[in-house]
């Protein structure tokens, strides 16, 4: 399989926690993965629910929970949030990069740090900008007004 960095691991999802991290086993220890490249509105739990987070929370659920996903990293990032979360690109096992769909689908934004050049940015960005444009997920009039 490939993907847009470094092959890391091929993992079950375990649970979601929010539109853009859930949690998985690694050689029998659970972790929390953030994915890279996007930023979800909070479902609540540690912080205030946002709207449209639990419309995010769900669409990651269907996408992710159960199903099998391969990480990458990024080349000159770190895996390593200052969460100790795993801070990986994932490929669901259709190829489909799940932050480009999630960005796409109006469920994400992309979130991209200063320091960062990550290798699906460009793609990032186009998605977002055509959501926004077709009024998809929370760019949608409703979400708008």
């Amino acid at each position: 399989m490939e993907g847009p960095g470094d092959f890391y691991a091929t993992v079950e999802v375990h649970d979601v926690v929010d539109g853009d991290t859930f949690r998985a086993f690694i050689d029998g220890e659970k972790v929390r993965v953030r994915i890279m490249g996007i930023n979800s509105p909070e479902s609540g739990g540690y912080r205030d629910e946002e709207d449209w987070g639990a419309e995010a929370k769900a669409y990651a659920r269907r996408k992710l929970e159960g199903r099998t996903v391969h990480l990458f990293s990024d080349p000159g990032d770190p895996s390593k949030d200052q969460y100790d979360r795993l801070l990986m690109h994932v490929v669901m096992e259709n190829g489909m990069n799940y932050a480009v769909l999630a960005v796409a689908e109006g469920m994400a934004h992309t979130y991209i740090l200063r320091h960062q050049e990550l290798t699906i940015g460009d793609t990032l960005r186009k998605a977002e900008k055509l959501a926004k444009a077709e009024r998809r997920g929370m760019w949608s009039a409703r979400a708008l007004d």
